[in-house]
């Protein structure tokens, strides 16, 4: 799919953890699809991440890169606990 995008394309996800399965890969697509491909990304569980919006104010620019950094975190530790417990039984 991520082939096919073209710039100003727009890609809707339900929650961020979709693009990776830890924190790097996450951050790393996000990086991939905004910066190289110009992709905007519409994260329908977070609207602060939504990409359409004109990112010229430096707070905004500030708290999304936090939002995305935590949310990345917290996926790949989620992955982390499910995978740890599932090793259990």
């Amino acid at each position: 799919m991520v082939k096919k995008l073209l710039e100003g394309d727009e890609v809707y996800i339900k929650s961020i953890d979709r693009f990776g399965r830890n924190y790097d890969e996450i951050m790393e697509q996000w990086r991939y699809l905004t910066k190289e491909r110009n992709v905007n990304i519409i994260v329908l569980d977070c609207p602060l991440l939504d990409t359409r919006v004109e990112t010229n104010d430096l707070t905004r620019k500030l708290i999304s890169g936090l939002v995305i950094q935590i949310l990345s975190y917290v996926a790949q530790i989620e992955r982390e606990n499910i995978k740890q417990r599932a090793s259990k039984f």
